[in-house]
């Protein structure tokens, strides 16, 4: 942790493991090593204090206690109500390097 004080913290590359989709794809995890966990969970944590009051109710992607299928129902809820605005639901694709 010295290193991390010192700013000469470099964080090890992380592992990358593929992992089978039920529907016959191929889903890409990266597993980060335990001391770049260490270091990015209170990151995580303060900048999620932050920035998270300043996101949309509407704002489902990365979001703690926000899922995907939480964000469908709620464009089928919009859908319902006959609004008449366009919605963009994409879901991310893992991009490797």
């Amino acid at each position: 942790m010295a290193e991390l004080c010192s700013s000469q913290y470099r964080p090890a590359l992380v592992k990358r493991v593929e992992i089978d989709k039920l529907d016959g794809g191929i889903r890409q995890l990266g597993i980060p090593t335990v001391v770049g966990r260490e270091i990015q969970q209170p990151i995580t944590q303060e900048l999620t204090h932050i920035f998270a009051p300043t996101f949309s109710n509407n704002s489902f992607g990365f979001r703690p206690n926000r899922n995907g299928q939480q964000a469908v129902k709620q464009v089928q809820a919009i859908i319902k109500m006959a609004r008449r605005f366009s919605v963009d639901v994409v879901q991310p694709k893992f991009l490797p390097r």
